[in-house]
């Protein structure tokens, strides 16, 4: 006589239902957190790798410098078009004249502000007044090219894109970006000006402070932020 064979009861397949479910909820979350985390870390490398090969670049045009035209300081209200953040002269002395006979080279940085004032997720970007997507291009020209006011011009026979994704924050906020300035002189340096502040260094030791932060208004927020000090080969140049 054959026994009865007992099978599951609705509770034990209930249970082992749920805790299949738990269990499958919890390795979405892990899967899901692993991937964001995954990201993030790609997208930083990103932002790390496009500030090196930026600051190789500046490193280089500071070093092949003569003269330092005009250095922007710390930014202040900005609107959207592109303004100057340094200029360099190549082959440039003191007098306006050119070395070994050779043609001079003006290397011009502009800073364009993005619109960026909101996050993917709709949050506001930080501190207030702040906006991502700003890009620095840099200017390379034969030609000393100032606009009226004293100011450099943004144009040059070649241009290429310095930085993407640079972050604006206002002077208002604890930490100024982008900034290029004269170490201890928020105001603007410029060769051109006679007021005091064209005369602040003299031509040997001059130091040059540079702040940049990339940003990602991504969710979450993704952002690198370096600091670099240059000391300037023959610091600024400054007319008699």
């Amino acid at each position: 006589m054959m026994k009865n064979k007992k099978g599951f009861t609705l509770t034990e397949i209930l249970l082992a239902v749920m805790i299949v479910g738990i269990i499958g909820v919890a390795l979405a979350a892990l899967t899901t957190a692993a991937s964001r985390e995954s990201g993030v870390g790609r997208s930083k490398v990103l932002l790390r790798n496009n500030l090196s090969i930026a600051l190789r670049q500046l490193r280089r045009d500071i070093k092949e410098s003569s003269r330092v035209l005009y250095v922007r300081g710390t930014l202040g209200s900005i609107g959207t078009d592109e303004i100057p953040l340094l200029m360099l002269g190549k082959n440039v002395d003191q007098g306006d004249g050119t070395f070994y006979s050779s043609n001079p080279v003006y290397i011009t940085y502009c800073f364009e502000r993005g619109g960026l004032n909101t996050t993917t997720s709709g949050a506001a970007v930080l501190p207030s007044g702040a906006y991502d997507g700003g890009v620095i291009t840099r200017y390379e020209s034969n030609a000393e090219n100032w606009t009226s006011g004293n100011l450099p011009s943004c144009s040059g026979t070649s241009s290429s894109k310095f930085l993407n994704n640079v972050k604006y924050m206002p002077p208002s906020s604890s930490y100024a970006a982008p900034l290029f300035a004269v170490r201890g002189v928020s105001g603007t340096y410029n060769v051109k000006d006679s007021g005091s502040l064209a005369k602040i260094r003299k031509n040997l030791g001059s130091v040059l402070d540079v702040n940049l932060v990339t940003e990602l208004p991504s969710n979450p927020v993704v952002n690198d932020v370096t600091e670099e000090t240059f000391i300037l080969p023959n610091g600024f140049g400054i007319k008699n």
